[in-house]
């Protein structure tokens, strides 16, 4: 009978061992898929939740639009201009017959924000509208080195949040480390 009971003893603490080592294991599964998400977040694009009046369509084009500026936007990357796309914002999949409220019309750099109503519309809604990533982490997939915004030639840190004006000045200047 003692045979027996050693056995079963010894049989119950490798069961306790494997649970154990099981539930270890789970948790620190659990732990790098925590850290793979922070490390995910810290690369977020703003791109990826887009601002209201990123969605926000403008169906009629009038002259009654309570909104009409013309901000600029200058990227700069490592020294050499980037060409900011012709039609931005125009016949997307979010406003297939229509303009956003953020949009280009050729490749200046020219920003056209109009709306029926004035809005403090920030940088974010054209990133948005772009579908590309912007704020202090990083433009674009590029988050490895130094990023400086200007506006009307000022250092300015709001990044994706600069509310929009006329005749402002924006270049965003990206130099890799």
């Amino acid at each position: 009978m003692s045979d027996s009971n050693n056995w079963l003893g010894f049989t119950l603490v490798c069961l306790v061992l494997l649970i154990g080592m099981l539930v270890i294991e789970r948790d620190l599964d659990s732990k790098e898929d925590k850290s793979s998400e922070e490390n995910d977040s810290q690369y977020s694009s703003t791109a990826d939740a887009i601002h209201p009046f990123g969605e926000y369509c403008l169906t009629e084009h009038n002259s009654s639009m309570g909104m009409h500026i013309h901000p600029y936007l200058t990227i700069i990357i490592d020294g050499e201009e980037y060409e900011i796309e012709q039609n931005a914002g125009i016949y997307t999949d979010i406003c297939p017959d229509a303009m956003h409220m953020v949009h280009t019309h050729d490749t200046s750099g020219k920003l056209h924000v109009e709306n029926y109503t004035a809005e403090d519309v920030p940088l974010e809604v054209f990133f948005d509208v772009w579908g590309k990533h912007f704020n202090e982490t990083g433009i674009f997939d590029l988050r490895d080195g130094t990023i400086e915004m200007t506006v009307d030639g000022v250092v300015n840190t709001d990044y994706e949040n600069l509310i929009l004006a006329d005749n402002q000045n924006i270049v965003i200047t990206y130099t890799s480390n």
